[in-house]
């Protein structure tokens, strides 16, 4: 039986990742452990090893393997001995899967931000209207170092689904992602549905003006007014809800996109500006014609109720549960 273990990164996008990746597998002969941060942990499902702890306390950003609780963890991968770690860019266990001459995918949302081509970035304008996040984006050694020393690396998004969608370097490999496709039922008809992974009152004060509005998220306890929340963790209902909508709106996330493409939705993306994978996902999703970028909380979404989406599956792409078959 193959022994996988799956790391997470420190964001949300890969939460929403991990939960799926997790429900593809569930019934399949693997033996899997998860490590995670606080962040990138899902609700209700049992997660092995806590991240957080090999941060430093005072300096998070400040990465360093100089700690007691790191070499806890590495004498417990290697006790553990798993055939194939799959990394979402994450640097503690990537670099303990080199030490230990252990299999190493990457498997990232975020590495869109490395794997397209210059010329794909000059063809949707990225380098020219955001180009201080280029200069700001400086890649450190320890990205290159894990890209270098990894088998395999998968750019988790759904253009690569996409006909003449933007190109990848030498050495990355388009992944599918996970999504469910809705079927129609009227009680889950909206005007509009929203997917957050974060509290953004701003839009929500922007989608209480829209009669008919329902927010998916993880903080669905809370009341509004003209303005339903739902949790974001009952895939269920947020796939029937977002597939049964005139409109979509998000932070540009790429779970959420993919969620709206595959299901035939136009969108509306409020940039997450703290989010280089939102920025670039938002720009080339416009640049098909996937979605509308707004910048301006006040600007009328009823125009973009109707626009229509038609989703198209390239025979070449997988999903990652897929690519374990070849193993």
């Amino acid at each position: 039986m193959l022994k996988i273990l799956y790391a997470a990164a420190d964001n949300e996008n890969s939460r929403v990742q991990l939960a799926r990746f997790l429900k593809a597998i569930e019934n399949k002969p693997y033996t899997i452990k998860v490590a995670a941060y606080k962040k990138s942990s899902p609700k209700n499902i049992s997660i092995d090893w806590t991240l957080d702890c090999l941060k430093n306390i005072f300096k998070p950003d400040l990465l360093s393997l100089d700690n007691d609780n790191f070499i806890t963890y590495f004498e417990q991968i290697k006790y553990y001995n798993p055939d194939l770690v799959i990394s979402d860019l994450e640097y503690f266990t990537s670099f303990i899967a080199n030490a230990l001459n252990i299999r190493l995918w990457q498997c990232s949302s975020s590495l869109i931000n490395l794997a397209v081509t210059i010329e794909s970035r000059h063809n949707v304008g990225f380098s020219k209207q955001y180009s201080y996040l280029i200069r700001k984006e400086t890649r450190p050694q320890r990205i290159v170092n894990i890209l270098d020393n990894s088998e395999r690396n998968f750019v988790y998004s759904h253009f690569g689904d996409l006909t003449n969608g933007p190109q990848l370097k030498a050495g990355y490999e388009w992944i599918r992602p996970y999504h469910s496709k809705s079927q129609y039922y009227a009680p889950c008809a909206h005007n509009i549905t929203a997917g957050l992974s974060r509290n953004n009152k701003k839009i929500i004060s922007m989608l209480e003006k829209y009669p008919d509005s329902v927010v998916f998220s993880d903080f669905s306890e809370e009341s509004y007014f003209n303005l339903l929340l739902k949790d974001i963790n009952n895939l269920e209902e947020y796939i029937c809800n977002l597939g049964n909508s005139k409109l979509f709106v998000c932070e540009g996330q790429t779970s959420f996109l993919a969620d709206a493409y595959y299901n035939n939705k136009y969108s509306i993306v409020v940039v997450n500006f703290n989010d280089t994978e939102c920025v670039m996902n938002s720009s080339f999703s416009e640049k098909f014609k996937l979605s509308h970028t707004i910048y301006d909380l006040k600007d009328d979404l009823f125009p973009y109720l109707n626009n229509s989406v038609e989703s198209v599956y390239n025979a070449d792409i997988q999903y990652l549960d897929e690519k374990l078959k070849e193993l």
